[in-house]
């Protein structure tokens, strides 16, 4: 599987294209170390008495990353990883006592949780603008120039989703950025400086009136062409001529 140099983070994972080139080439760069989240011997909860298979915390997992599982402290290759819902199989029912422990890489922000996001942002989009009308582009036909923006909105819709997480579980996204604990900071202050920074970019453009309608000319009228030619509208005494755009066409059943 092709994943993000120097990552475990897969590329091309939907269907769209144009979702895949807003995820894989502006979002996967600022959303890096939600990608790639390592958990270090977690010890799984079997799903049942005298079952094989242990769920882990957190489900989608990198398919990139060598998952290591510990059978009572013993390394073992399990008989099958459910990489989507987070889970291992054993390949011998587990006895009472058995403990095992998994170290894992998943993805918080996984493509279709990312394409959820962007579908959403562009029918915000669509709808923003205090000078401008609604609009109804869709991913697929929205003009080229709305890619910063919908990356900037979905970011902050990721980090809104970050912050609503913490508060319904509190100390479970320590990991996602190490260093803020390490040094004592404020995860939740962080969280919100980055979705305030990523709306402030994006609000520079949404308040632009051209944003949305670019630049163009409305075509000359008829009465712009008789005043640089200096020839009436009409049929003139003067010039004999019929003047203004249209000046010595006629008509005739076959136009």
């Amino acid at each position: 599987m092709a994943t993000f140099p120097g990552s475990y983070v897969p590329i091309n994972q939907h269907s769209n294209a144009r979702v895949n080139a807003i995820i894989d080439n502006l979002l996967t760069p600022e959303l890096m170390c939600f990608r790639q989240i390592p958990i270090y011997d977690e010890t799984g909860t079997i799903t049942s008495t005298g079952g094989t298979t242990w769920r882990l915390s957190y489900p989608n997992w990198n398919v990139a990353f060598n998952e290591m599982v510990y059978l009572n402290s013993q390394l073992v290759t399990p008989a099958s990883v459910d990489h989507i819902l987070g889970t291992v199989t054993l390949g011998a029912a587990s006895n009472d006592g058995d403990n095992v422990n998994v170290t894992y890489n998943f993805d918080w922000f996984p493509a279709p949780k990312l394409a959820g996001f962007i579908y959403r942002v562009v029918d915000v989009i669509n709808n923003s603008g205090e000078a401008t009308s609604s609009t109804n582009y869709t991913i697929n036909d929205a003009p080229a120039n709305w890619d910063g923006v919908i990356a900037d909105l979905t970011i902050a819709l990721c980090m809104e989703h970050l912050l609503l997480c913490q508060n319904l579980w509190l100390g479970k996204l320590i990991f996602a950025i190490p260093n803020v604990m390490e040094d004592g900071g404020d995860i939740t202050g962080s969280l919100e400086t980055i979705k305030s920074n990523a709306e402030e970019r994006a609000n520079i453009s949404l308040n632009n009136t051209k944003f949305k309608v670019p630049n163009s000319l409305a075509p000359p009228t008829g009465i712009y062409y008789a005043a640089v030619r200096g020839i009436g509208r009409t049929y003139t005494t003067s010039h004999g001529l019929r003047g203004g755009k249209l000046r010595g066409w006629q008509s005739n059943r076959y136009i």
